[in-house]
């Protein structure tokens, strides 16, 4: 009888410990390598011979978190692209792209001999799958014909205050200061709180300042719209696949909204990413 009583106790104590073990989440801020659609942008070529050793510094401290998996910003409908470089890369085939997906997405993967390379986790308006986005999608196209004919009929576009100049200015000199740091510094920057704050602010909060349509929170929350789909497609896979560790790979602009939702949840830790790049 005893004997029984200590085993079930056994069982529920390991129950109570499994149930309390935690994903790992490794949040990496970056710029885009290659094509963007962002006004702003880095323009440089990664696939220099000099940034190619600074990116294999960057990928030797990443690869120290060891993650199991590594969420990107692309499409799940890009999934299968992916794959296939991702199999290229394991056959070791040479490959030109520019993009951070493969430089340090599928690069590190295949460091770290990851069975599913990259996961595209990024969302957009236009997918229009659910009966929730395309009814958003209708209001979408409203607001943007809204704005235009406001824009049509006014002198000038809309006022930026003073805080927002500054901000933007700020961004603007760091990307255009980006090529000729090294790799590791640039992210150690990227990465910093300052510029999470900054970038956040230009993206999302900035809008709200000067409304002279007062169409701005619209805008607001439909940037942020974009990080809670992200957000979810994100959180289901790890609830779903149970990994100890995930890297997420996002432009700097998601990443302080990303933590936000990701570090109140009860099975996530968020790591330390300036420790990984000291």
């Amino acid at each position: 009888m005893k004997k029984n009583i200590f085993i079930l106790l056994l069982l529920v104590s390991f129950c109570k410990v499994h149930s309390q073990e935690k994903t790992e989440v490794l949040l990496l801020a970056t710029y885009h390598f290659g094509n963007t659609s962002d006004e702003m942008k880095v323009t440089d070529n990664i696939l220099r011979a000099q940034k190619q050793k600074e990116l294999k510094v960057l990928l030797d401290k990443i690869e120290k978190f060891k993650p199991e998996k590594i969420y990107v910003e692309n499409e799940p409908n890009q999934q299968h692209f992916w794959d296939s470089i991702y199999k290229l890369q394991l056959e070791n085939k040479e490959i030109n792209l520019k993009s951070e997906l493969y430089q340090i997405g599928i690069k590190l993967a295949s460091r770290l001999k990851l069975k599913s390379g990259v996961t595209c986790v990024d969302w957009h308006i236009k997918q229009s799958n659910t009966y929730a986005e395309k009814q958003y999608d209708i209001l979408f196209d409203s607001m943007v014909k809204y704005d235009d004919s406001i824009v049509a009929n006014v002198s000038s576009e809309q006022k930026m205050s003073e805080y927002e100049k500054q901000t933007m200015k700020e961004i603007k000199e760091l990307y255009e200061k980006t090529p000729e740091m090294r790799i590791i510094d640039a992210y150690r920057v990227y990465n910093s709180e300052i510029h999470l704050k900054r970038v956040f602010y230009g993206s999302i909060t900035s809008y709200l300042e000067y409304d002279e349509f007062k169409t701005n929170v619209f805008w607001s929350q439909n940037d942020m719209i974009r990080n809670v789909n992200i957000y979810q497609n994100i959180i289901k896979d790890i609830l779903e696949s149970k990994p100890k560790k995930v890297l997420i790979l996002y432009g700097a602009g998601h990443i302080k909204a990303l933590r936000n939702y990701l570090e109140v949840h009860p099975k996530i830790k968020i790591a330390n990413t300036l420790k990984y790049l000291d």
